[in-house]
């Protein structure tokens, strides 16, 4: 009898834990709890505009706002690499991305996405350039010319990466209409440290189009 009773009562026991475990797993896969908010599991990895990756828990990407706040303090330290990038977010000169080689998806504060666990998520710094009118993908790194056929080469700028032939950094030409030119300093910049030729990896040439009578101007 005091075997059967003490059967009984582990099977309490375990019924008991299953259904705590239940509750949790449901908690965790509806983001619903009636003690307050769940903290979303999982990461997500962030390659920084240096190639460096870092893993980024799920419960900062659920906006904008709260991943670069992340970004913030992964970036407080004094090395160079984060050094570099911290200016560059000073300066509101980088953006993110998910870039899976068919396509770059942008994510900003405007069109923050959901993100799902396992993400890999792309930062590059931006630099200006007024339109060229060579068809080419020019590294601004290494100054490697990366052509591209005519008839490829906007679909190209509207929405894909490619790595330089030369010094293999991964980057976009994007192009923009701007009734408006930029300050000197943004227009055709090149990156002035050593340290920066050397560590930064990703980047996103933003090109703005120039009016000739913009042109004459200056």
């Amino acid at each position: 009898m005091q075997n059967q009773h003490d059967i009984n009562e582990v099977r309490k026991t375990l019924e008991k834990q299953h259904e705590i475990l239940m509750g949790i797993a449901s908690m965790v896969f509806t983001g619903q709890s009636s003690v307050g908010p769940i903290v979303t599991l999982g990461f997500v990895k962030l390659v920084d505009a240096t190639d460096r990756s870092h893993t980024i828990p799920m419960d900062v990407c659920d906006s904008f706002e709260r991943f670069n706040e992340q970004l913030q303090l992964l970036f407080k330290h004094n090395s160079n690499q984060a050094q570099i990038q911290r200016r560059y977010m000073e300066q509101e000169q980088y953006d993110l991305c998910i870039d899976d080689d068919k396509k770059v998806t942008r994510l900003t504060s405007h069109g923050w996405p959901r993100i799902e666990a396992g993400t890999t998520i792309v930062m590059r710094v931006i630099l200006e350039q007024e339109t060229r009118p060579e068809a080419e993908y020019q590294c601004h790194f290494c100054g490697a010319v990366n052509r591209i056929g005519v008839e490829h080469l906007f679909q190209r700028q509207a929405g894909c990466s490619i790595n330089c032939r030369v010094c293999k950094r991964r980057f976009q030409i994007s192009r923009r209409n701007s009734a408006k030119r930029k300050t000197q300093s943004c227009i055709d910049y090149i990156p002035g440290s050593e340290a920066e030729m050397h560590l930064i990896r990703n980047f996103h040439v933003q090109q703005t189009a120039v009016s000739r009578s913009q042109l004459l101007v200056t």
